[in-house]
């Protein structure tokens, strides 16, 4: 079993490395195809591998964000060039719009069999503001093997989009949910002592608009009339926000901590450690591992409603918030200061599920199935 895996975001995200890398330990032949704007990506999130080669393509330019049809054109032109697409069995497309166009062309072109990966660009942004590429989309989606769903509440959101709705009967079959994995350091050190309660909360990301750090900093503010002592630790930084954010910490150098960048898991974990509650009220988010990686160290968390892991835990975890509401976000923070002991992540989450090794087993099996399932419809992935 050859697989082709059409990956555009492989440079800027460790999630797809993981998984491929633990794909390539269970002896699965694969190429790596990303495409991307710029240079200097080249061998970035790269690794050591006996059964893997990789393919660097920066083939972007900036008005293909304008032009979709002649984006996939163009990736599928220069894919063409570097692969012969019948060596391979099967295509993993990790986005629906943009890699999954270039599988559909794929399998038109050579009768290859392809999976594709929802994730949250495809539902907020080409679902949300793209209409003239939802033709593309349901032509992918209806010539997929299987649909991949990050998280349930993403699956969710997009089985309510209108022009999903009417192919919904046809497809949901296909339908499959497997989370992300995190890094195995937070699965070999879960906290699974009693959590101090205290009044330090703790944001982990980037500053910006997206992960709504300036309006949690806001809520925060707030609350202080009820909880004098409620802290805010803000561990990350750059984004478009960034100057507002760290103008705000210097404004309130009494309840704002800057932590800057930390790499170092053992400094994080102490600093997780510290803190009550991990809050990030993201207006979206695909699935969100800084959350399974404050649950694993027994914080309770504040996340965003109808996003990223709203409904994969039982609401003991934490509060789920509307992400444009600033007294949202303060109720969450304020249910929780108000009865702490009613939340408990360890005790009822099984962390191995999220095991990297796990999860590529389990990709490993939808791909086999996925071949079988196209020689007879019939067969079903559980």
């Amino acid at each position: 079993m050859r697989i082709l895996h059409i990956c555009n975001d492989f440079c800027g995200s460790k999630v797809h490395a993981n998984l491929y890398k633990r794909l390539d330990e269970l002896n699965v032949e694969q190429t790596i195809f990303t495409y991307y704007r710029g240079t200097g990506k080249e061998e970035k999130n790269q690794f050591e591998a006996l059964h893997t080669s990789f393919i660097y393509k920066g083939i972007l330019r900036i008005w293909h964000r304008l032009f979709y049809h002649l984006k996939i054109r163009k990736v599928y032109s220069e894919l063409k060039k570097e692969i012969i697409p019948l060596d391979y069995d099967l295509i993993h497309a990790t986005t629906l719009f943009s890699d999954g166009a270039i599988a559909y062309q794929l399998h038109k072109e050579f009768n290859l069999p392809y999976i594709v990966t929802v994730r949250n660009t495809d539902v907020n942004t080409f679902l949300g503001i793209a209409p003239h590429t939802w033709l593309m989309g349901l032509k992918i989606l209806r010539n997929a093997q299987r649909i991949i769903f990050i998280s349930k509440a993403l699956q969710g959101k997009f089985c309510k989009h209108i022009a999903i709705r009417r192919i919904l009967p046809d497809i949901q079959n296909k339908f499959v949910l497997q989370p992300n994995g995190i890094d195995d350091y937070w699965l070999n050190n879960i906290n699974r002592i009693e959590r101090t309660i205290s009044y330090n909360v703790i944001y982990v990301g980037r500053f910006d608009r997206n992960k709504n750090v300036v309006r949690l900093i806001k809520a925060v503010l707030n609350l202080r009339q009820l909880f004098p002592d409620l802290r805010l630790h803000l561990v990350g930084g750059g984004g478009s926000k960034e100057r507002e954010v760290l103008r705000m910490i210097d404004n309130h150098p009494d309840c704002l901590f800057y932590q800057g960048q930390i790499s170092d898991k053992d400094k994080l974990k102490e600093l997780y450690r510290q803190c009550s509650i991990f809050a990030m009220p993201s207006i979206h988010e695909t699935f969100g591992l800084v959350y399974i990686e404050a649950l694993s160290q027994n914080l309770a968390i504040l996340y965003t409603r109808g996003q990223g892991v709203d409904g994969m835990f039982d609401r003991s975890v934490g509060e789920a918030v509307n992400p444009q509401s600033i007294k949202s976000i303060e109720n969450g923070l304020k249910k929780y200061f108000e009865q702490p002991s009613a939340y408990h992540p360890y005790n009822i989450i099984d962390f191995d599920e999220f095991r990297w090794e796990k999860i590529a087993g389990r990709y490993k099996k939808i791909y086999e199935k996925a071949l079988v399932n196209r020689l007879n419809p019939s067969n079903e992935i559980c």
